[in-house]
């Protein structure tokens, strides 16, 4: 605000606004304000850590369901699993891949070998006739194993785990058992069970009349 005097005249206040008159003022290189310029995002670095934050967690991810995957499959096919439905109190019958079956007590069964004894095995001797009808004599013989045998193996089979088709627990009343605990008795009493003897028609080489003719 600023007072100037008239001649003649009363003083009059002439008001005239100072930051008008500053506006109109050029400011010097020394009084220009400062202005920060910030520095702009680098929106490549940004991206670069967010995909790397989703392709960490895709890998962890990953991961822990190829454990859990493994995990089951290791569980519902391992061998201990399988060695919980042997019977302790009871033989087991045992079926290889070359159609030989044993029979004893599985002691041990993992993924590589299977663990066998008190062996018992049954010897099967055919004997053919040929006639107009054919006779067929089968004698079957339970052996202990390494009473028999040229080479008199322990009694205890260690058999591959990929030899074995199949494994069963027997029952007390199998006709088998009965002749192992008959040899535990008495070791000469289960070498041979009574002959069966099945007797089949030979085939006609006449061909059969058809009904009606």
């Amino acid at each position: 605000m600023r007072a100037t005097k008239l001649r003649g005249e009363t003083n009059i206040m002439e008001f005239i606004p100072r930051s008008k008159n500053m506006q109109n003022q050029p400011m010097s290189s020394g009084q220009m304000p400062a202005h920060h310029q910030q520095p702009k995002p680098k929106r490549h670095l940004r991206f670069g850590a967010k995909f790397m934050r989703i392709e960490t967690f895709t890998v962890f991810l990953g991961v822990a369901l190829l454990l859990v995957a493994v995990a089951l499959f290791a569980g519902l096919s391992s061998p201990s699993t399988e060695s919980k439905h042997i019977n302790t109190k009871e033989y087991q019958a045992v079926f290889l891949t070359n159609g030989q079956v044993y029979f004893g007590k599985v002691t041990d069964l993992n993924g590589k070998f299977l663990v066998l004894k008190n062996v018992f095995y049954i010897e099967n001797d055919t004997a053919n006739s040929s006639s107009t009808t054919t006779t067929q004599n089968s004698n079957y013989t339970l052996r202990k194993l390494g009473t028999a045998e040229l080479h008199l193996p322990e009694d205890k089979m260690v058999v591959n785990r990929d030899s074995v088709t199949f494994w069963e627990n027997l029952k007390d009343t199998s006709q088998v058992v009965t002749k192992i605990n008959e040899y535990y008795k008495n070791p000469g009493a289960a070498n041979t069970t009574p002959t069966n003897s099945t007797t089949q028609a030979s085939p006609s080489t006449t061909p059969t009349k058809p009904a009606g003719q």
